[in-house]
């Protein structure tokens, strides 16, 4: 019996030792279900955070896509430029051809491809064959609108900007002899002497004769010329009088026949009623210079009425001019005597007309004279 149980004792202490092992168990699952809750807490956090990292890394890889997007839409871009171009050969120097992709002109100039001026793209190359060649340059998107020119020697710094804008060009010739160019330029008041200034072979042969502005003799330089470019051109020749040594001339000249020269002045001559207008010109040069030109033209001239002219310099806009002028009757009484600008001691000459009468020449203007001047003009003789 004792020895049933001592075994007895020993069976319970094994049932108790066993069911301490299972709970040792349970617990130990049940922490395990913790950390691997909390394992599962942090995967899931990790993998929010990854997730979040990754929508970053998307980000930025998009925005990496992006940057190398637009890094291909440049490459694209330069691509396309060259593609404008591609396959294109060497040809005459002075060439030109829209691209092949967009409507850029190109010219081909000094054994390469580039892109035109403004003109350039309208009319061409401008060189040494085509001088004197003039036209419209119409507006064009992507065209080259200037170009930086430096002048004299490039090394002092004298550079200036050239702007161009849609008008009227001209090619001319520029430099010095030993280092000639050729360059479309501006049409403005002294470029139309080159177009319009064409005497006939009688004209130029006469010495001081005077004759309208003629466009017809280079109407053909004129390139791709619509109606409403030869009317402005004709207009503007058919204002412009010349005589034989190049200058422009008042617009009476013309209607004579004969430049005011210097040796004609206090010359009466007979001629058609002229009604004149006039255009005083500023503009600035390429060198940023002001010019001022006076142009005179006709509004009407009726050859059935004759009216008397005389060759005299004349002021306008303080210069001196010469020039013929509808002549007063104190004038025609006076010729070939004039009314100069020299004084006398008393700051006035006085004149005697054909008729006898007698005249005050003060500072260019002409009066009848007072009895008191007359006398005193006689005094101080």
């Amino acid at each position: 019996m004792k020895n049933l149980a001592i075994l007895s004792f020993l069976l319970s202490l094994f049932l108790v030792s066993c069911g301490d092992d299972s709970s040792s168990s349970a617990d130990d699952l049940n922490e395990e279900s913790e950390i691997s809750s909390s394992s599962s807490d942090k995967v899931s956090k990790n993998s929010k955070s990854s997730s979040s990292s990754s929508e970053k890394n998307k980000s930025s890889s998009s925005s990496n896509d992006k940057t190398e997007k637009s890094s291909t839409t440049n490459s694209e871009m330069i691509i396309e430029s060259e593609l404008d171009t591609l396959g294109w050969k060497d040809t005459t120097e002075g060439a030109i051809r829209k691209g092949n992709i967009t409507d850029i002109i190109y010219i081909f100039d000094n054994e390469k491809w580039r892109v035109a001026t403004l003109p350039e793209a309208s009319l061409g190359a401008c060189n040494e064959k085509n001088v004197g060649n003039f036209g419209y340059a119409d507006s064009r998107k992507k065209q080259d609108l200037s170009y930086l020119e430096c002048v004299n020697n490039p090394e002092d710094g004298y550079c200036f900007r050239v702007v161009y804008s849609p008008g009227y060009y001209i090619c001319k010739e520029i430099g010095p002899k030993r280092n000639l160019s050729w360059e479309w330029k501006s049409i403005r008041f002294p470029e139309y002497t080159s177009i319009c200034d064409n005497p006939s072979d009688d004209a130029s042969s006469k010495e001081n004769k005077a004759y309208w502005g003629n466009f017809t003799p280079v109407r053909e330089k004129c390139i791709h010329c619509n109606q409403e470019s030869i009317d402005h051109f004709e207009d503007q020749c058919k204002k412009r009088c010349y005589v034989s040594s190049g200058k422009i001339a008042h617009a009476s000249a013309c209607v004579l026949g004969l430049g005011c020269e210097y040796d004609l002045y206090g010359t009466i001559k007979e001629g058609p009623s002229l009604e004149l207008a006039s255009d005083t010109i500023f503009y600035n040069d390429e060198y940023n210079d002001e010019h001022l030109y006076h142009l005179s033209y006709p509004i009407s001239i009726d050859s059935t009425k004759k009216i008397k002219y005389i060759c005299r310099h004349y002021r306008e806009f303080g210069d001196l001019y010469g020039g013929w002028k509808v002549a007063t009757d104190i004038e025609i009484d006076l010729a070939p005597t004039i009314c100069t600008y020299s004084k006398g001691d008393s700051g006035f000459q006085i004149l005697t007309g054909t008729s006898g009468t007698k005249y005050v020449c003060d500072n260019g203007k002409t009066r009848l004279a007072t009895q008191e001047e007359i006398e005193e003009w006689n005094r101080l003789r």
